[in-house]
């Protein structure tokens, strides 16, 4: 079969120079001379005949072109390069370092982790746990999985999930069906998650309930606030997702029919844009993105 394809040695420099913004830091990383990028990228835009970059005070800025056809060579790329370690191996390989929230690691990441390493057992992963997001240190971990508005600026930021906020609590508190109503809830014992963004105010202004004063134990965690709500100390307001383990075993049950839509979601910060991170790396995202399916509820 014969391929219509330019050298890929111009892909390479032209998808580093997208990447990085510039010829220089492209030449760090590919080892050459910018002299010898700019060339390479120039005779890519000579033989597709149309040009992919502005250069813009030192900068380089994609064309219309330039920016469709990128996401095709980055998956090119990232397809060669984990199908040559699936066949190979990579020498020298580096764990995968991955950062996420307590209550995410401890009722989302943990129970799944077996599985990946079934699939992929040549992966060695590293895994640390956080209460906030903070920043991202490359030389401590690669990957975050953070919980917020994902208008961070310390790495590259992909949505993964967002997630409903459901009201959850011991069987033995939950309604009759005939009196799952906000009245009730609100006279209940309720705990609050400090720091949250979605609290019980929210919750009940959003069914046009005036907002109840306070009345339960208020903790710094989803994790410990699931807990006390399977102990009997009240009603908890958590993302399904994080609920879903307790939920599935019966040790909490749904207090009403009610949800609401988070106002923040989970998303992936990488400290560089996937394509751009080591095979194995490629491969943890991939599988994790595919795991919470990246969509928006």
């Amino acid at each position: 079969m014969v391929y219509s394809l330019p050298p890929l040695s111009w892909l390479r420099a032209f998808e580093a120079s997208a990447r990085l913004g510039n010829f220089t830091r492209a030449a760090e990383e590919l080892l050459i001379t910018p002299a010898a990028v700019s060339y390479q990228v120039r005779q890519l835009e000579q033989k597709l005949g149309y040009p992919l970059f502005e250069r813009v005070h030192r900068e380089l800025v994609l064309t219309r072109l330039g920016q469709t056809y990128l996401p095709s060579v980055e998956k090119a790329f990232s397809d060669l390069s984990i199908a040559t370690v699936s066949v190979f191996g990579e020498r020298d390989r580096k764990p995968v370092r991955f950062r996420c929230l307590n209550s995410f690691s401890q009722l989302w990441m943990i129970p799944r982790l077996k599985s990946f390493q079934q699939a992929f057992p040549e992966i060695e992963l590293q895994m640390m746990s956080a209460s906030w997001a903070e920043t991202l240190n490359p030389d401590l971990f690669d990957i975050d999985i953070r919980f917020g508005d994902g208008s961070w600026r310390d790495g590259a930021v992909e949505f993964l999930l967002n997630d409903p906020i459901v009201p959850v609590c011991h069987p033995q508190f939950s309604f009759d069906v005939r009196e799952r109503d906000l009245d009730t809830l609100a006279h209940a014992s309720r705990l609050d998650i400090m720091g949250v963004i979605d609290t019980w105010e929210s919750f009940f202004r959003a069914f046009g309930h005036p907002a109840p004063r306070r009345t339960g134990l208020q903790v710094d965690q989803t994790l410990s606030a699931l807990e006390l709500a399977a102990l009997g100390h009240g009603h908890a307001l958590v993302l399904e997702t994080l609920a879903q383990p307790y939920l599935e075993t019966g040790r909490l049950v749904l207090s009403c029919d009610r949800k609401i839509k988070s106002r923040h979601s989970y998303y992936l910060v990488t400290s560089a844009p996937r394509q751009g991170l080591g095979s194995d790396a490629q491969i943890f995202c991939s599988w994790l993105i595919g795991e919470l399916g990246a969509k928006d509820l």
